[in-house]
C-alpha cells in the first residue's frame, strides 16, 4: 500500500514505509491462510477424483481406448463421434459407467460448492446514460452532498493498494499472467491470463487479484457506513476457450469479479473491522462440459459503462471516529479439467469516479 504526502498520518514510533509494509505482510498471510484452505480442499478433491478415477478406468485401460480411437482415420464422419466411440470401447473392455457417471456427478459438485458463491444475486445501480434511457427509468437528479451527511473522495486518491496476488496450477497448467491496473489516479483492475493444453488427467487452475484505494473518514454520527462507489468501465472482457483432448472428457471453469469495501479502526490496524462486497459486481463466466463448446470472449462491461454500487457495513461505528475505507476490485478464476484443454483469462479495467461516505 502507497500512501500519499498530503494524507495525514496518525503518530507513531514507527516510520509510515514499516506500518505499510507490517500492515501488507500480515493481510498477506491471513489471506494466504484463507486461500490456502480452498485450494487445499480443491486439490485433496481433485486428488481423491483421480484416483478413484483409476480404479475405476486404469490409466493403461485408457490410453489403450484414447489410441484405438485415434487410429480410426477411417471413420465415417456422418457416423458417432469420438465420445460415442470411446464409451463403446470403455463399454466393451467391461467398465463400470454407471460408477464413473456417479464419480464424475459428485467431483464436480464438490467443485461447484467451493468455487461458487451462493449469495443472492443484486442489481446495481444504474445512471441514465442517454437519452432513450429516459423512457425506461426515472431521469437522474443530480443533488450537492450535504457535508453533514456525507464525504466525497474524488481521485487521485490518497492511498493505492494492491492489496492481494495468489495462483496455482498442477500438471500442466500454466498461470501466464497476473498484472495490476492500479495507476494511483482512479484506475485499478486486473489482468489474469492461465491455460493448460495438456490436462492429460484431472488438472486445477487457481489466479486471484485485488487492488484499490484508501480513504480516511471520521463518522457524523454512530451508526453503520453507506459507502457509494461510481465507477465507469474502461474495459471488462472475459475469456474461456476449451478443446476436447479425446472422445470423453468433462471440465467446470469459472470466472467472476467482486467490488470489495473493508473498514480499518485505523491505518495501522491488522485487520479490517468489517469487509463485506458486492459478490456479482461483475458476473463473468461460469461454464462446464465436455470442452466442445465454450463461450470465448465475453465483454462483461462496455468501455464507459458507468455502474454506482452502494455497500454497508455490518456493524455499527461510533461518532466522531477517524476511520479508514478501503474500496477496490477483485478478480478470479478457477478451472477443474479432466482431458480438457483451456486458455481462461479476466482483463478488466475500471476508473473509480467518486466515493461517497456516510454515517446512517
Amino acid at each position: 500500500m502507497t500512501t500519499a504526502d498530503q494524507i495525514e498520518r496518525p503518530k507513531t514510533d514507527r516510520s509510515a514505509s514499516e506500518v505499510r509494509d507490517s500492515l501488507q505482510a500480515i493481510y498477506e498471510r491471513a489471506q494466504k491462510d484463507e486461500w490456502r484452505a480452498t485450494v487445499d480442499r480443491l486439490e485433496a478433491s481433485r486428488r481423491s477424483f483421480a484416483e478413484q478415477r483409476q480404479q475405476i478406468l486404469s490409466p493403461k485401460l485408457r490410453d489403450r481406448i484414447v489410441s484405438t480411437i485415434a487410429a480410426d482415420k477411417g471413420a465415417d464422419p456422418r457416423g458417432p463421434g469420438r465420445r460415442y466411440r470411446s464409451l463403446v470401447e470403455a463399454r466393451n473392455a467391461g467398465v463400470d459407467l454407471a460408477a464413473l457417471k456417479g464419480l464424475h456427478n459428485r467431483a464436480y459438485g464438490e467443485f461447484s460448492e467451493l468455487v461458487t458463491d451462493h449469495a443472492a444475486f443484486h442489481f446495481h445501480e444504474t445512471v441514465v446514460g442517454s437519452f432513450t434511457d429516459i423512457f425506461d427509468r426515472p431521469p437522474f437528479v443530480y443533488v450537492p452532498p450535504d457535508p453533514d451527511k456525507e464525504k466525497l473522495f474524488y481521485p487521485p486518491f490518497g492511498g493505492s493498494w494492491d492489496r492481494l496476488e495468489q495462483s496455482q496450477a498442477t500438471g500442466d497448467g500454466t498461470i501466464v499472467q497476473t498484472i495490476s491496473y492500479l495507476d494511483g489516479a482512479g484506475r485499478m483492475g486486473s489482468k489474469l491470463v492461465a491455460r493448460n493444453h495438456d490436462a492429460s488427467d484431472v488438472d486445477l487452475l487457481c489466479a486471484y487479484r485485488e487492488n484499490g484505494y484508501l480513504v480516511p473518514f471520521t463518522t457524523l454520527r454512530t451508526g453503520i457506513l453507506q459507502v457509494k462507489a461510481d465507477l465507469s468501465a474502461l474495459f471488462c472482457r472475459h475469456h474461456i476457450s476449451t478443446e476436447d483432448e479425446w472422445g470423453w472428457s468433462d471440465f467446470h471453469a469459472t470466472t467472476r469479479g467482486r467490488l470489495v469495501m473493508a473498514v480499518f479502526w485505523n491505518w495501522e490496524d491488522v485487520d479490517p473491522a468489517n469487509e463485506v462486497s458486492h459478490q456479482w459486481f461483475v458476473s463473468g463466466l461460469d461454464c462446464r462440459g465436455d470442452g466442445e463448446s465454450f463461450p470465448g470472449t465475453s465483454v462483461q462491461a462496455v468501455p464507459g459503462e458507468r455502474r454506482i454500487i452502494n455497500l454497508f457495513t455490518e456493524m455499527a461505528f461510533p461518532a466522531g471516529r477517524e476511520l479508514w475505507v478501503y474500496v477496490g476490485t477483485a478478480d478470479r478464476i478457477w478451472a477443474l479439467l479432466n482431458d480438457v484443454s483451456i486458455d481462461i483469462s479476466i482483463d478488466s479495467a475500471w476508473l473509480l469516479n467518486s466515493l461517497a461516505i456516510r454515517s446512517i
